[in-house]
């Protein structure tokens, strides 16, 4: 509609039309001719002056548009610093991530409504999701974020700040000046605490060194640094166990009293390898912020080079000795013994006969630390699909040996022609589940007696006289026939029912490994004179032959082909230390040698890598600092000083232990030789893990000062972002001059032109 906005002061316009009517009037009495004072002419020219001067009026077309409502906006603030990793069973920022989420899609489902989500700790950020949100900052300067956010969220929409943290912040007393300022914005500042829990602080292990070679047998003494808040003058206790058996009776324990800092104490362990990895542990006690560093794993390193034979018996594990007894004769060779625990039954389980608490490797790792897997007259039903599948790995890929014996459960006979072993089997299955209980010799072909599993004795003589002895055998499973691949190592002397002359023993290639097996036994029934009586008047053929199995099946082992030995001071270092590392290399003769190139670099983790010549796996962190290392010829061995520090994309600060590896490799011009591993824990020291309590009172301050109020459950978050207003929407007023008109002026032209038409050609006077 029109509208006048006048460009002068309202009383010059009343002058102007006044000081016109005066001049048409003097000009009327001074005009000469007598067309000049004609009274039409006069209205023209007046009605002309009118108009301009009502053009100087201003006259404004003025009209309002009302755009549609924007959503409004609440701006989420979640801290993220690391005390809000803490907690007991679930931690704080995980109780934030759940409740946040569980709220605002519920509410966006039913209105327009945004939440612009930041993270704050160290510094201020906005995330696109509650996946961007993990406790990883050393410090929670709240001050600053609150400076930063309104710059953030400058777009008049945002109506209120809801801020979730443990009240773990800085500067409580800007805070308060700044919530105020928040206040005279018209922006509410509201704040919710993650669900109390009663921590008390935290009990951590901070230092741990322990020897660097050890032989079985030997007393290893374990140093370990303990430090706790919160519970000083109580009592814990420091316990040594096998890493995979967290509850079973601790190797070593030592009662200790706790203080408001560190402790030290030593624990002693008698050194076994075949316990695997160990842990030193602390209880988690009532109230403790973190339990992850209540534990750290490590490794009591061997001091020899040993071939390690994983032997599983169906039989009995009495009978088991017979070979393991042939095994240890050789003091290279450590043979773990396994017997089955109801071998007939449906689902068989396999348990350590040293240990029975123990079965079959759980891990990919654990199998992998043995060269050789011999399995006698066991049903597959006693593995996992993984553990079958594990094995053919560590023979395809790693150079591995595997074995299999004869027995009721074994061959076809135990369902092993339908699993992945049947590929490591020597033997055809094809067609024969069933064995035979009838008495054969063995005859060794001639020109598999050069064979290195048939070297019983140097004289070529009397080799072949040993071999021709080897006792009868009283059964066997039956076979069609050795692999096309397969080394024929013996066979029967005779025809047997049913399949004539049948192969005994075999041996062939697989991948980077070998693979050996027999139709029949090598314990009592079928192979009781084989165990006892092949010798000379004892088992000493039997013992050698059993060397030789497995010597030729482990020899591309990776498991004992370690070219590379490491050493390092600890086994926690904190980020400011340094990691003093020692590397012994060895050449194809497995002598020491300081002629390869040897690299490392500190990685957060260790992905697959098939080609490793040394069995460890390469690690995923390719940003990593990779350092060369110093040869000391003298001292045949390489020397490095690595910081423990990771790359900034694997570093996780949201835990306050993080394992990490060492990971060395040795170079012969471009060529790797070899690589090898060493786990180690990185601890992040800071305060937010040593003072885990909540601060309610410094978030209730802000509050206050805000003009908000706190919000304590899931149900108070709803009400509260329910409870904002969608404000109108926008008035856009448009003004358009309407002097500013092609009609206007068109029309006064118009009677411009008729006043020049009719002064030219004259008016008729009535």
């Amino acid at each position: 509609m029109p509208h006048w906005e006048p460009l002068y002061p309202i009383v010059v316009y009343p002058v102007i039309v006044v000081a016109i009517v005066a001049l048409l009037w003097f000009a009327r009495r001074i005009s000469v001719a007598p067309k000049s004072g004609n009274p039409l002419l006069l209205m023209l020219r007046a009605v002309v002056l009118l108009g301009l001067v009502s053009l100087l009026l201003n006259p404004i077309d003025r009209r309002e548009t009302v755009l549609p409502p924007r959503p409004p906006a609440v701006a989420l603030l979640v801290d993220c610093s690391q005390s809000m990793g803490l907690g007991q069973g679930e931690s704080r920022i995980d109780q934030v991530k759940r409740t946040i989420g569980a709220v605002t899609q519920g509410i966006q489902k039913e209105r327009d409504i945004r939440f612009p989500m930041f993270r704050f700790g160290a510094r201020l950020a906005k995330v696109p999701g509650l996946s961007e949100l993990s406790a990883t900052d050393d410090t929670s300067l709240l001050s600053d974020a609150l400076q930063k956010l309104p710059s953030r969220v400058a777009d008049n929409q945002t109506q209120a700040v809801v801020l979730f943290s443990d009240g773990a912040v800085d500067k409580a007393d800007q805070l308060v000046e700044l919530a105020t300022a928040y206040r005279e914005l018209g922006i509410p500042v509201h704040a919710m605490l993650p669900p109390q829990q009663d921590l008390r602080g935290d009990i951590a292990i901070t230092e741990l060194s322990v020897p660097p070679r050890v032989a079985k047998g030997d007393q290893a003494t374990i140093r370990a640094v303990i430090e706790s808040r919160g519970y000083d003058n109580e009592r814990a206790i420091v316990s040594i166990r096998p890493a995979n058996r967290p509850r079973s009776k601790p190797l070593a324990s030592l009662p200790i009293t706790l203080t408001e800092g560190a402790t030290s104490c030593e624990l002693v362990v008698t050194a076994d390898p075949a316990l695997g990895e160990l842990a030193i542990d602390v209880p988690v006690d009532a109230g403790e912020a973190v339990a992850k560093n209540n534990r750290v794993p490590f490794q009591l390193t061997e001091k020899d080079r040993t071939l390690k034979v994983l032997y599983m018996e169906g039989t009995s594990a009495q009978e088991s000795r017979w070979l393991q007894n042939a095994l240890h004769a050789d003091s290279d060779i450590k043979c773990v013994a396994m017997t089955v625990n109801n071998q007939y039954a449906q689902r068989p389980s396999l348990q350590r006969i040293d240990d029975p608490y123990r079965g079959f490797p759980t891990t990919r790792a654990e199998l992998f630390q043995y060269d050789v897997v011999i399995c006698s007259d066991i049903s597959f039903q006693a593995f996992t699909p993984e553990q079958i599948d594990w094995t053919v790995e560590l023979v395809d890929r790693r150079g591995g040996g595997f074995v299999m014996i004869g027995g009721y459960t074994s061959f076809g006979a135990g369902g092993w022609d339908r699993t992945p072993w049947e590929g490591l089997i020597p033997f055809d299955m094809t067609g024969r589940r069933d064995f035979l209980n009838q008495g054969f010799q063995v005859a060794v072909p001639e020109q598999a007696q050069s064979h290195p599993i048939w070297n019983l004795l140097d004289d070529p003589a009397r080799n072949r006289a040993a071999l021709a002895a080897m006792p009868p055998f009283g059964g066997t499973n039956l076979i069609s026939r050795v692999k096309p691949a397969a080394t024929l190592l013996g066979q029967t002397r005779t025809p047997l029912s049913r399949v004539g002359v049948m192969p005994v023993f075999a041996c062939e290639s697989f991948g980077r490994g070998r693979t050996f097996a027999m139709s029949t036994d090598t314990t009592y029934g079928w192979g009781s004179r084989f165990e006892r009586e092949w010798g000379e008047g004892d088992n000493r053929y039997y013992q050698k032959f059993w060397r030789n199995v497995v010597r030729w099946l482990a020899e591309n082992s990776q498991a004992s082909q370690k070219r590379l030995t490491l050493r390092v001071d600890q086994v926690i270092y904190s980020p400011d230390e340094s990691i003093q590392l020692v590397v012994e290399a060895f050449d194809k003769e497995f002598k020491p040698t300081t002629e390869y190139r040897v690299t490392a670099q500190l990685v957060a983790s260790l992905g697959d890598d098939d080609s490793s010549p040394d069995g460890v796996n390469q690690s995923s962190g390719s940003d990593a600092t990779v350092v060369a290392l110093d040869a000391k010829p003298t001292a045949e061995h390489y020397t490095a000083t690595i910081p423990a520090v990771l790359p900034g994309a694997s570093d996780d600060r949201s835990s306050p232990m993080q394992t990490a590896y060492l990971v060395v490799e040795a170079w012969s011009a471009d060529q790797k030789v070899a690589r090898g591993s060493q786990q180690i824990q990185l601890l992040h020291r800071s305060n937010e893990w040593l003072r885990p309590q909540a601060k309610p009172e410094r978030l209730q301050a802000v509050v206050e000062a805000g003009g908000g109020r706190m919000v304590s459950s899931k149900d108070d978050l709803d009400a509260l972002l329910r409870s904002v207003e969608i404000a109108p929407g926008e008035v856009l007023i448009h003004r358009l001059p309407l002097w500013d008109h092609w009609m206007l002026w068109t029309l006064l032209l118009s009677l411009l032109a008729i006043d020049w038409i009719l002064r030219r050609r004259g008016v008729q006077h009535t």
